[in-house]
């Protein structure tokens, strides 16, 4: 599927909500010594991938590997006439006609990152929770544009108070980040369906991040909790194309497939796979 095919594409658009782009290194170059070795995954193969799945609307998250610099995120974006968004990331300092410049490139979202390496260290190329300061997080709120945060729920949760009081969107990566292990009754993962209830924070559900493809029918459960505290602040991502994934690789089709299988309801399926990306990614 091309660009200007998607381009035709209706309001029943599918969306994945968290996808990435990698190019030749001659091209562009890596910023910062990764915790992983970049694939070679340019827009041709995320086009191939949701072509087979049937997928036709993107939200491109900036990969680490190339820090702070935008170039590939920018060039990616324009390649699909207006059918993805990006999430970019900027730093404490960065000014609000850096991030016009972003936004007017499609950017409508800043990552912030709270994993660490095994060693305990920072996760080369992120840019951490505590640059989303009142500055930051007011600039943010003025242009419209929201924070994505990828972390263990319990860091999520810890600084929750400080996410809160920026008053912008947020929306957490990979279900949320929380421990399978620890059960579903376990306390962070009822405060997480807590603030799905109440509409203060947004979620997307690719479960390959959670758990191994050998163990999904054991997430389910956590998957079908949180549909029902709130679907309309759910959104289903594939993390194509599955960089650090240690056991057979996930598809993209295969994925959506899985979605569809433990969400019969068409209503709530067409909810969180079209209308709700369309709405917080600001589609058309």
């Amino acid at each position: 599927m091309t660009a200007s095919t998607m381009d035709a594409v209706g309001s029943g658009a599918i969306t994945d909500c968290h996808v990435h782009v990698f190019e030749d290194k001659t091209r562009y170059p890596v910023q910062v010594a990764s915790a992983y070795e970049p694939p070679f995954s340019p827009v041709s193969t995320l086009l191939d991938a949701a072509d087979s799945a049937g997928v036709s609307r993107f939200v491109l998250v900036q990969p680490t590997p190339y820090g702070d610099d935008l170039s590939l995120l920018k060039m990616a974006l324009s390649s699909f006439n207006g059918r993805a968004r990006g999430v970019g990331v900027a730093h404490a300092c960065t000014t609000e006609e850096a991030l016009l410049q972003m936004q007017d490139a499609g950017v409508v979202a800043l990552r912030f990152v709270g994993m660490k390496l095994p060693d305990g260290s920072a996760m080369p190329g992120c840019v951490p929770f505590d640059a989303l300061g009142s500055r930051l997080g007011s600039i943010l709120r003025e242009l419209g544009m929201h924070a994505e945060l990828w972390a263990p729920l319990s860091e999520t949760l810890a600084r929750w108070t400080q996410l809160e009081r920026t008053g912008i969107p947020v929306v957490l990566d990979h279900m949320g980040g929380f421990d399978p292990k620890l059960g579903r009754n376990h306390k962070d993962f009822q405060r997480l369906l807590a603030l799905l209830r109440d509409g203060a924070v947004w979620v997307k559900l690719a479960i390959c991040r959670r758990v191994s493809a050998s163990l999904y029918d054991a997430l389910r459960p956590f998957h079908d909790e949180m549909i029902e505290a709130n679907s309309d602040h759910l959104l289903w991502a594939s993390d194509f194309p599955f960089v650090r994934y240690q056991e057979s690789m996930p598809t993209m089709s295969g994925l959506l497939a899985q979605f569809h299988r433990w969400v019969p309801d068409e209503e709530v399926a067409h909810r969180i796979l079209t209308q709700n990306p369309a709405r917080l990614y600001q589609f058309t």
